[in-house]
């Protein structure tokens, strides 16, 4: 049976995702190359980090799902962010969207493929500093981290 709550989860999810693409496939070189207040990255690093960013979420719900938690910390995401950026810093606009698209189909299918048990099932979060956290929690997350980037890297390429 299919779950409604993972139905909505994956839906919001695929219409931030969708927003995100049509935004990195629309914005302009100059604009891409901005730097995002507050962020410390450029346009282009924004998007390709929610990109990567929905690779982690993808192996994290899966994790959860099954009751195995999250090992990584807090400090842990904060560097493998930071390298991140400077591997992502040449990435182009053409190249972020079909990153953004295939790791977020992927994310979605995850998403839509949880059960109501899957969901409500808790494990270590550690990046919460191991706090015991319900995979729902954790699935709503990606729509969540999608637009919050997406609304401050428009902001940065004055679309806000």
């Amino acid at each position: 049976m299919v779950s409604e709550r993972a139905a909505a989860l994956a839906d919001e999810f695929a219409a931030a995702n969708a927003e995100v693409v049509a935004f990195a496939q629309s914005c302009p070189a100059d604009r891409w190359a901005r730097t995002v207040p507050g962020e410390g990255w450029t346009v282009g690093v924004v998007m390709h980090h929610i990109a990567e960013s929905h690779e982690n979420s993808r192996r994290w719900v899966e994790e959860m799902a099954r009751g195995h938690g999250v090992p990584e910390s807090a400090d842990m995401i904060d560097e493998a962010n930071a390298a991140h950026a400077v591997r992502a810093a040449a990435a182009t606009p053409a190249e972020t969207a079909t990153l953004l698209e295939d790791a977020g189909a992927a994310l979605e299918a995850v998403l839509r493929g949880c059960s109501d048990e899957e969901l409500d099932r808790t494990a270590p979060f550690g990046p919460a500093g191991g706090r015991m956290f319900p995979t729902a929690e954790l699935a709503a997350v990606p729509a969540r981290h999608t637009r919050e980037h997406l609304a401050h890297a428009r902001a940065a390429a004055g679309e806000a």
